[in-house]
């Protein structure tokens, strides 16, 4: 039986539901081997899902009590979700350094554009979604998506991170209908990404929560995507991003069902390596 882990979950303490307690009792009552706290790491401006400077102190302080009092009966882990927002955010370093951070997920929900310095969101309702591509990209949706990827490229050059979370969510909404996954521009943009990935040495995801929130029709990264990363040898695991306890799960034998599917013989994850 595949040992059971997850390690991007958020709480309270930002955009999830439930104490971190109730999660590491959730992990225990399911057998996991392995669990990890990744909260939104503060950004510099009032929003409604990351840590706030002081949130972010308290949060630490809980994970570091909970890997204390459960240490015994399960491995905890104190981990960061970081979103790179070129010109706003913090660099990584600065959480790793200060913090005794066990690993760090780098993230993608919004997208700067170059000229204008207008941020997209690209995680929230759909309407804002649209929004988002008309006024700050004049509906080209190609070069919405082009931004998001050299933003991504940009952050696995400049920063260090050990996770890439959900690497083509960008495609959430889209479901086909405003551009084509299978274009040569945007499959370029994928093999332009995953060279990054593979030179800076980082784990992909395989994030359900879109499956089973029903935002998606498929996983984070697609299937396609999933080939491309096994050719190059870049290692992969599941993640459920879980935002209640109850989700904890959610899809982790069908993603793991896939990934062998694909051809992979095993995952990575920050405690190490797991034959599927």
């Amino acid at each position: 039986m595949l040992p059971l882990y997850n390690f991007h979950s958020h709480s309270h303490h930002c955009d999830g539901k439930e104490s971190m307690e109730e999660y590491v009792k959730a992990a225990i009552d399911k057998k996991f081997k392995a669990f990890g706290f990744s909260a939104h790491s503060p950004l510099p401006f009032p929003n409604e899902w990351s840590l706030t400077p002081e949130g972010f102190r308290r949060y630490v302080q809980d994970a570091l009590y909970l890997k204390e009092k459960y240490g015994s009966k399960i491995n905890l882990y104190l981990g960061l979700e970081i979103d790179f927002i070129p010109g706003h955010s913090d660099d990584f370093d600065a959480f790793v350094r200060n913090t005794p951070l066990d690993y760090s997920i780098g993230s993608v929900h919004l997208v700067r554009e170059k000229e204008s310095g207008k941020i997209w969101f690209i995680d929230g309702p759909v309407e804002g979604y649209i929004k988002g591509v008309d006024d700050i990209f004049d509906g080209d949706y190609k070069a919405a998506v082009t931004a998001f990827y050299q933003q991504t490229i940009q952050m696995l050059n400049t920063q260090k991170l050990d996770i890439i979370g959900h690497i083509d969510k960008v495609k959430m909404h889209n479901k086909q209908r405003w551009f084509s996954t299978a274009e040569k521009w945007y499959q370029d943009l994928i093999d332009e990404t995953l060279q990054a990935v593979k030179e800076n040495g980082c784990i992909v995801e395989l994030n359900t929560r879109g499956v089973y929130s029903g935002k998606t029709d498929e996983y984070f990264p697609s299937t396609d995507i999933l080939y491309k990363c096994l050719e190059l040898d870049i290692p992969m695991m599941v993640n459920t991003d879980a935002h209640h306890p109850d989700q904890l799960t959610m899809h982790f034998d069908e993603g793991h069902a896939l990934l062998k599917k694909v051809g992979f013989k095993k995952v990575r994850t920050p405690f190490g390596e797991i034959e599927i």
